[in-house]
């Protein structure tokens, strides 16, 4: 039991410590007591040894009394100090940097190495110059302005995407940084004036899709490539209707030749990806796996350890020897423009292509497509694709070119 020793100020008392030494004495820890609208209250001021005398305890004790006594309310001394302590947190936040934040930023947010890599991207470049800025200091007229500028300077898309990277960063610093009160350091998110005063540039959503007129030619160029790493990847896509990213970055464990499964983790809406293979994709694959035994990818780069990169070159010699201007995501267009023009469920072609239902879809959350159940609709779009493409007669395939 602490025994207590009182000292000539009143409702000043101090205890002695058996285990702390102050100049060869034990060190003593001041306490002051006093009433607070008729209730006791007791306050720990401290310790003989960190400067604290009974007078200093007896000055913090007449300030709280005055103070009670002239109606200027109470505050414990341990509130005081959380309030210091805020007070000190609150200026140290006002001085953060855009780039500190972003910092920050990147150590607490799970992003993908390729959402990571556009954020830097934008920080080095479009923002650069606010790097050194407070984040106080962006206004809704910088964002304005900046945004107008880049719509210019690299187009309406990529301005957009880097004003909803922005307004994600000035989001976060909403949240973690707190003024003095509590209260969000930044009270207002300046990338909101895009929305208010509908700045946001309209971009129109790509439309294209290689015609069905123009698939067997094009088809054709595909199977007839030298280099067989770009054509496999080209056919994936296209019959598969993965995502080009997805189908870059393929594992040959990904790949279940004995299941005849495809299997992803990494997607783009974070979820799970199982989906049958398909005959003619399957042969495709079955030899790509086969292939390269020195790399785990399926599509592997010519830099060792490393997945292919998007072969534009390679697709701009189809485009030139078949005047057939398309793109990667065109061969997913038209896996599910074929999958659509089978009359197949909706559900299907969206478990197929791994889009989500969306939260407004009820029904479909009853709804689970079994693997078994998606090998005949996925068969059923190959097989349309391939006779388009004047590639599949009936009982007859028409071979690969081997590079």
């Amino acid at each position: 039991m602490v025994a207590w020793a009182k000292t000539k100020h009143v409702g000043v008392r101090f205890w002695e410590s058996d285990t702390r030494k102050f100049k060869g004495k034990p060190d003593r820890c001041f306490v002051i007591r006093f009433k607070c609208h008729g209730k006791s209250i007791t306050e720990t001021i401290g310790w003989l040894s960190e400067g604290k005398s009974a007078q200093y305890a007896a000055n913090i004790r007449s300030e709280i009394t005055g103070n009670i006594r002239a109606g200027q309310g109470f505050q414990s001394l341990k509130e005081k100090r959380d309030i210091e302590v805020a007070k000190k947190k609150a200026d140290k936040s006002k001085a953060i940097t855009l780039d500190q934040a972003f910092e920050s930023f990147l150590s607490i947010r799970e992003l993908k190495p390729r959402t990571q890599k556009d954020y830097q991207k934008f920080m080095s470049s479009v923002f650069k110059d606010w790097g050194k800025r407070r984040i106080t200091d962006i206004n809704s007229d910088m964002v304005s302005d900046r945004h107008k500028n880049l719509v210019k300077e690299i187009g309406k898309a990529q301005a957009n995407q880097a004003f909803r990277f922005m307004r994600s960063l000035l989001n976060y610093c909403i949240a973690k940084y707190r003024d003095s009160d509590s209260s969000p350091l930044i009270k207002y998110n300046p990338v909101k004036i895009l929305t208010e005063t509908r700045q946001w540039a309209k971009v129109n959503r790509r439309q294209t899709i290689i015609k069905n007129k123009d698939l067997p030619k094009w088809f054709k160029a595909v199977t007839e490539m030298e280099s067989s790493v770009v054509r496999d990847y080209l056919l994936t896509i296209l019959l598969s209707g993965l995502r080009r990213n997805e189908a870059l970055s393929l594992e040959k464990s990904m790949i279940d030749l004995e299941e005849r499964t495809i299997s992803l983790v990494d997607t783009k809406n974070n979820k799970p990806f199982l989906i049958p293979i398909p005959a003619y994709l399957f042969q495709v694959l079955k030899d790509r796996v086969n292939a390269n035994t020195d790399s785990k990818y399926v599509f592997p780069s010519r830099v060792k350890g490393q997945y292919m990169a998007q072969p534009q070159s390679g697709m701009n010699k189809i485009k030139t020897a078949t005047e057939v201007e398309f793109c990667s995501h065109d061969m997913r267009r038209l896996f599910i423009t074929q999958a659509e023009a089978l009359d197949l469920s909706p559900f299907v072609i969206k478990r197929l292509v791994n889009h989500s239902a969306g939260s407004g879809d009820v029904t479909g959350g009853y709804i689970v497509s079994d693997l078994d159940r998606l090998r005949k609709p996925i068969q059923q779009i190959e097989d349309r694709i391939l006779q388009l493409a004047k590639a599949k007669e009936p009982g007859k395939l028409v071979p690969i070119k081997t590079a």
